[in-house]
Order: C-alpha cells, then sequence, then structure tokens
C-alpha cells in the first residue's frame, strides 16, 4: 500500500515534466528565430560594409587627388626657382606625371562614384527589406521570452510543491515509489475512469470494471494486468 499523498506527487512531477518539455520546446524555438533574425541582421551588416568600404576607397583616392595637386603647386613654386636646365626638364616631367596620376584617379573616382550609388540603392532596399520581417521576429521572440518567463515561475512553484509533498511522506515510501517508478516507466498511479487502465492499456470487462469501482482504495488497489495502483479521476470529481 501507498500513500494517496503519493498519487498528488506523481501529478505534480508530470506537471513538471510537461512544463519542462513546454520550455525546452520554447527554448528551442527561440533559437531559431534568433538565427532567422541574425541571417536577416548579416544582409544588412554586409550591404553596409559592402558601402563602406567603397566609400572608405572613394575618400582614400578623393585624398590621394588633393596629395597630387598639392604636389604640382609645389613643383611649379619649385620649377619658378630653378637655374639649371636639366632641372627645369625634370620639374616639367614629375609636373605631367602628377597631372597624368591625377586624371587616371579622377575617372577611377567616376566609376567608383557610380558603384557607390549602387551599393546606397542596394543597402536601402536591404534596410526596406529586412526591417517588417526584423520587427515580427522580434515580437515573436518577446512573446516567446514572456512564456518562458511564466513558466520557470510555474517551475519554481511546482518544485517547491513537490518538495513539499516529499517532506509529508516517509523515506520508506519514497524509496518504494522510486523504485515502482522504475519498474512502471514512471507510471505508478494509473487512472481507470475511462474503462481501461492508463498504464497498461487494458480494457476491463463492464463485469470487472463495476467490481473495481466498487472496490477501489487509491493506494491500495491494483490493475490486476499490470499491476499498477489504480484510482479514478471521475470517483474523485464527483
Amino acid at each position: 500500500m501507498l500513500s494517496v499523498e503519493l498519487l498528488e506527487l506523481q501529478n505534480k512531477e508530470i506537471e513538471l515534466l510537461r512544463l519542462e518539455t513546454k520550455k525546452r520546446e520554447l527554448e528551442r524555438e527561440k533559437e531559431k528565430l534568433l538565427e532567422e533574425l541574425e541571417k536577416l541582421e548579416f544582409k544588412v551588416r554586409s550591404a553596409k560594409n559592402k558601402l563602406e568600404e567603397k566609400l572608405k576607397e572613394l575618400d582614400e583616392l578623393k585624398s590621394f587627388v588633393r596629395y597630387k595637386q598639392e604636389r604640382i603647386e609645389e613643383l611649379k613654386r619649385q620649377k619658378e626657382q630653378v637655374k639649371s636646365r636639366d632641372e627645369f626638364k625634370r620639374i616639367l616631367r614629375a609636373i605631367a606625371k602628377n597631372e597624368d596620376e591625377i586624371i587616371k584617379t579622377k575617372q577611377r573616382i567616376t566609376l567608383l562614384e557610380a558603384e557607390v550609388e549602387a551599393l546606397e540603392e542596394a543597402y536601402k532596399k536591404v534596410k526596406d527589406d529586412v526591417a517588417p520581417q526584423a520587427a515580427v521576429l522580434r515580437d515573436k521572440l518577446d512573446e516567446i521570452e514572456k512564456e518562458i518567463a511564466f513558466l520557470e515561475r510555474k517551475l519554481q512553484k511546482v518544485k517547491e510543491e513537490v518538495e513539499r509533498i516529499k517532506g509529508r511522506v516517509p523515506e520508506r515510501e519514497l524509496e518504494e515509489f522510486e523504485r515502482l517508478k522504475r519498474k512502471f516507466n514512471g507510471l505508478v498511479f494509473a487512472d481507470v475512469s475511462t474503462g481501461a487502465c492508463e498504464g497498461c492499456g487494458m480494457t476491463f470487462s463492464p463485469a470487472e470494471y463495476k467490481e473495481l469501482l466498487k472496490n477501489l482504495e487509491p493506494g491500495k488497489s491494483k490493475c490486476p494486468y499490470c499491476g499498477r495502483f489504480i484510482y479514478s479521476k471521475a470517483l474523485a470529481k464527483s
């Protein structure tokens, strides 16, 4: 015979299992949503990085042009002061070389500005496309986090109830209960209110069922087929 308080303990442990299973499901769903959100945010970062790289390159080229222009002005000042014909020619060649570099760089700048414009449009489009999708995912994540927080509070409450029940049951009975849990795959007490044993699934004949209910004592009566302790939810409610 087992204390009927162990039936309450079984129900609480089943509730714990259900809550923990639900929490794991929500955590897996949260992980998937976070992965989806990360993919969306990666698209935006990637488009932004490409744009910033081109803008940086463009800025470097423009700085190069300014440097070359300053260099040409410096060479022109030197040209006015030289007395040697060879030095004069050398400066002219240097000016021409710098001017040629400026022309080539400006051509590259023109092409790069077109690339930047295209990347700016692509970045804006990605942001516009991603923003509503990301908002939906964040809303879902917020709801899931609230559910998880609720389940954690519920889990803590049920765990405390489990410990209180265990504190009222003798150690010997708890040990026997744990042994039976291993034997019966966790279900020591089986409901028979449907006319069949919840544990083994065996359906009782009408006469057999009537006799079972007549003599039913939770914590004492057992299923004649599997040996689990039986009780009736229907009788408990009546």
